[in-house]
């Protein structure tokens, strides 16, 4: 048995379709250039152990040392990496189910023998980047290689989705299939179909600081954890009060992703732009974009961006409008980004189309 094994996939951005994919309708998604690993190893002691670390998090915590200095009265302070261990242990869910999903779907049986399971990500949490995805693809894959389970990227992808499922509910398969096979992957009524489309250099900005009303509040952190659960049946909910309205506004969603793909074909970064904020709309017309994140866009837009959307699932108000927005930035990018910067956003530079899962060894890379 191989001693370590690593599993490393990309996160994701919807570029166009979130939430209405989950009803069947077209999206458009592409892998970008930020990953997420996982690595298993065996270890003494028995059980698993699962170690999360290096996971991207945003905002300000002051570390203050409080008194004089040099005889001045003045008191001195380091400014640290903001880090909400409550919502990184969201991740536990998806590795917690992956394990109990392997074991139920092919026997594994470990013995007296430990599993070391530790996740490295460059992914920020509830972000709307895929992290939920990328951890249960990446832990599956991993899992699967270090057990000796044989399969192919459709399996594990396949895999990955029903954990998704189990976890959160309701989750559309487009997620895992970048998470899996990288590049860009259009999905319809839950069919995935690889695409070959030209590298897209984008902006990606992220609202993550979490309110400080939540406390020490478990409940609440155990919701914001599961923040697309929430948004996804409220969107439900939503559709069943005004189902005319909602399938009119799911059938021109459907079409502008038609578009979409073939105006990246074409080239058209204006028509793109202007179908991303037109996107945009739809999904503040079906309740997902928090107040924050609607500020991004708008900022966005009239700094000069030829297009701007709020990305993934969305956000809520009351969970201090968690997400991100996805800016095609033209000629405006440094603008742009120094507006996010002043807003207090995390702000990312992505290309577009990135490498999919990977699996290697200490030693060598396998062959998937």
């Amino acid at each position: 048995m191989v001693k370590k094994i690593r599993a490393s996939v990309p996160a994701k951005v919807i570029l166009f379709g979130e939430h209405f994919v989950v009803y069947g309708k077209r999206a458009l998604a592409t892998a970008i250039n930020r990953r997420l690993a996982v690595e298993v190893s065996g270890r003494e002691k028995g059980g698993y152990h699962v170690k999360i670390e290096d996971i991207p998090t945003f905002g300000l915590e002051m570390d203050l040392e409080l008194g004089k200095e040099e005889g001045k009265g003045k008191g001195k302070g380091k400014a640290l990496l903001y880090k909400d261990y409550g919502v990184a242990t969201k991740a536990i869910a998806y590795v917690r189910e992956s394990i109990r999903y392997l074991e139920e779907r092919y026997g594994i049986e470990r013995g007296g023998e430990g599993v070391e399971i530790e996740i490295k990500s460059e992914i920020p949490l509830s972000a709307g980047l895929g992290s939920s995805a990328a951890t249960c693809v990446a832990t599956i894959a991993a899992l699967k290689e270090y057990f000796g389970v044989s399969g192919d990227l459709e399996g594990i992808r396949n895999d990955a989705h029903s954990i998704e499922l189990a976890v959160q509910g309701a989750a559309s398969p487009v997620d895992t299939a970048i998470s899996t096979y990288g590049g860009y992957v259009s999905v319809e009524k839950g069919e995935v179909e690889r695409l070959h489309l030209s590298e897209l250099n984008l902006i990606i900005g992220c609202v993550g600081s979490i309110p400080l009303s939540m406390g020490m509040d478990t409940k609440r952190a155990s919701e914001m954890g599961l923040k697309t659960k929430k948004i996804v049946e409220g969107v439900k909910t939503r559709k069943g009060i005004f189902k005319a309205i909602f399938d009119s506004i799911f059938a021109a969603s459907d079409e502008i992703t038609a578009q979409a793909i073939r105006t990246i074909e074409d080239g058209d970064f204006v028509k793109l732009g202007a179908l991303m904020n037109i996107n945009h709309g739809l999904l503040d017309a079906i309740g997902v974009v928090p107040r924050r994140l609607s500020e991004l866009v708008k900022m966005s837009q009239e700094s000069g961006a030829l297009g701007a959307k709020v990305t993934g699932a969305g956000g809520l108000d009351d969970m201090g409008g968690v997400g991100s927005v996805l800016v095609l930035p033209g000629e405006s990018g440094d603008r742009i980004k120094a507006a996010m910067e002043i807003a207090g956003a995390l702000v990312m530079e992505v290309k577009t189309g990135g490498e999919g899962l990977k699996i290697t060894t200490e030693n060598a890379e396998l062959e998937v």
